[in-house]
């Protein structure tokens, strides 16, 4: 499918996978990309004083 997204970000299908806290792990962010959607990866802190 090509649409703008898809041409602006370079994919082949306009899904972009938002950033999800502690569930956007590495493995699910290269199976959308591998897909051919756009993967996220979030950055989160844990502990105390984050």
């Amino acid at each position: 499918m090509k649409t703008r997204v898809t041409e602006l970000l370079g994919t082949r299908n306009p899904i972009i996978q938002g950033g999800m806290q502690w569930i956007g792990t590495a493995d699910l962010v290269a199976a959308v990309s591998n897909a051919g959607g756009l993967g996220v990866l979030t950055n989160h802190l844990t502990g105390e004083g984050n």
